[in-house]
């Protein structure tokens, strides 16, 4: 007589928990134990949906590279206004928590970069979105033609992760980051 229960998506259903438990303690709150125990189901189907552990968490940075790759600005008026709003939607609690796991795993950081990219996975896919900001920016003269807009981003994108990095779920206020993005696009 089987003992498990049949779970219509079990894929969702890991990567779910797996946000969950990334979002209320940070990278060190993630294993397989806990993914398992939080998704209401035995070890072994994890396993059975992932290779293993790292291709899971992989998995997670992935699926927030396509949320951040889509992120537009909700707010304008001004190229820092911009960026400062994409820049607060792309450092949720599970990216912060993700680009952790990036950095201190190799597999992870492997197997999430896509293609022919470089860098940080999540870090640069947020530079790429605050690129096309910046790039727009200059389309309606809020930012100098001859600035370097990659580099800006780079900055902009740097900073924020410094900002955001801290102690968990202690983020800055809106008007901290709103100060340094507008200092970094000050001369441009």
């Amino acid at each position: 007589m089987p003992t498990g229960r049949a779970i219509e998506d079990p894929r969702t259903v890991l990567l779910d928990a797996g946000r969950r438990l990334l979002a209320n303690g940070g990278p060190g709150a993630i294993t397989s134990r806990t993914v398992a125990a939080a998704s209401g189901v035995a070890k072994g189907v994890l396993h059975r949906h992932f290779e293993d552990f790292d291709t899971y968490l992989a998995a997670l940075v992935t699926e927030d590279a396509q949320r951040i790759r889509a992120i537009e600005p909700r707010a304008a008026g001004s190229a820092a206004v911009a960026v400062a709003d994409v820049v607060e939607q792309v450092f949720t609690p599970v990216t912060v928590a993700l680009v952790a796991l990036v950095i201190s795993r190799d597999g992870v950081r492997r197997r999430a970069r896509r293609a022919g990219a470089f860098g940080i996975p999540l870090l640069m896919d947020a530079t790429a979105v605050v690129i096309d900001v910046l790039a727009a920016g200059r389309d309606v003269g809020w930012i100098r033609v001859d600035a370097d807009i990659a580099a800006l981003a780079l900055a902009v994108v740097g900073s924020a992760h410094l900002l955001y990095a801290g102690d968990r779920g202690a983020f800055p206020d809106d008007e901290a980051l709103r100060e340094v993005v507008a200092a970094i696009l000050a001369g441009s």
